[in-house]
């Protein structure tokens, strides 16, 4: 399981029911090795939301900072004036019901970049992750 969703009552308008985990059966083959998932603040939707369901993977690990929290769907609607605008229709959890939308997908190893780094040409997000994967 990697993923929970509330979705709105349309008969109830204001109430919001839980639907089933979402979940990941692996087949084979799959790959057995280490996994570096490499976020930011600019990862948001699709990104927060693959990166949740890799993150299940057994040797995975996720690495950077916290994402936009922006996931979900989009669901656009009319405003007045002839304005329009989106919101996201669902609520996005972790399968223990832990939120996702405004808090992020929290990394498990934090790393950002310095502007040291920066001048020297360097990722140092990616730097950590490659070290992840040689630790042993």
């Amino acid at each position: 399981m990697f993923a929970r969703f509330t979705k709105g009552d349309l008969g109830n308008p204001g109430a919001f029911h839980w639907t089933g985990a979402e979940v990941l059966r692996p087949q084979a083959p799959h790959y057995a090795g280490k996994v570096m998932l490499l976020v930011d603040e600019i990862s948001q939707s699709r990104a927060e939301y693959t990166a949740m369901a890799l993150r299940v993977a057994p040797r995975a690990k996720v690495i950077g900072s916290t994402t936009a929290g922006a996931d979900g769907n989009s669901s656009p609607f009319a405003l007045p004036g002839g304005l329009s605008t989106l919101i996201s229709g669902i609520g996005v959890f972790y399968p223990d019901r832990r939120p996702t939308q405004r808090v992020g997908i929290i990394p498990d190893i934090e790393v950002r970049p310095t502007l040291a780094g920066i001048r020297a040409g360097r990722d140092e997000v990616l730097e950590a992750a490659i070290a992840e994967i040689r630790r042993q």
